[in-house]
């Protein structure tokens, strides 16, 4: 895996999206994963110090500026919970926000951008407030699916060394609402 940038501790929303974010997408990119070849991604984060960013991945290029646009994928979390993923701590990691492209893996943007509805995320964690992240496929908020389980679980789903189906049947995985859909953002990950 190419070397990330490190992330310093202070680090704003604009440093890290503005900048640390395409440094890292390019990393990727110059190991030879499948980086989608157009792909819009919204991410919001609320509550103090928060405010928008609009990523577009183009011929291999990120770009990130401020603000709203439409995109393929909106991704919503407060600044607390994103401030833990970026510094992995209190058991998040960058991969509930931002799935690493894993080697072997086919780029399935095209079937990210079918998809239509909104999960939600509500990962336990030890004595901290569950981690919360809103996924909404094509700015349609239904169907609606909420999912909740342990944050590890979750990480290692998103790394490869957790299999959903197994921790769903071992009652690790609760749901509420769309199955189906479900289902669907589950296939992205194959």
């Amino acid at each position: 895996m190419a070397e990330q940038p490190q992330v310093p501790d202070d680090i704003t929303p604009s440093q890290f999206f503005e900048q640390l974010l395409p440094m890292g997408f390019q990393a990727q990119s110059a190991e030879g994963g499948a980086p989608p070849s157009e792909f819009a991604i919204q991410f919001t984060l609320t509550g103090d110090g928060g405010g928008a960013w609009h990523a577009f991945i183009h011929d291999n290029h990120m770009h990130v500026a401020p603000g709203t646009k439409d995109a393929n994928l909106s991704v919503t979390l407060s600044t607390d919970d994103w401030r833990d993923a970026v510094l992995n701590r209190n058991g998040a990691s960058l991969g509930i926000i931002l799935p690493a492209n894993r080697p072997g893996k086919p780029d399935n943007s095209g079937r990210a951008k079918a998809l239509k509805g909104t999960m939600a995320l509500e990962l336990a964690r030890d004595e901290k407030d569950p981690f919360k992240v809103e996924l909404c496929f094509n700015g349609a908020p239904a169907p609606r699916t909420l999912l909740r389980m342990a944050i590890g679980d979750y990480v290692g789903m998103q790394d490869g060394s957790q299999n959903g189906q197994m921790l769903f049947m071992q009652g690790k995985i609760k749901v509420e609402g769309d199955m189906g859909f479900l289902m669907q953002i589950a296939s992205l990950n194959m």
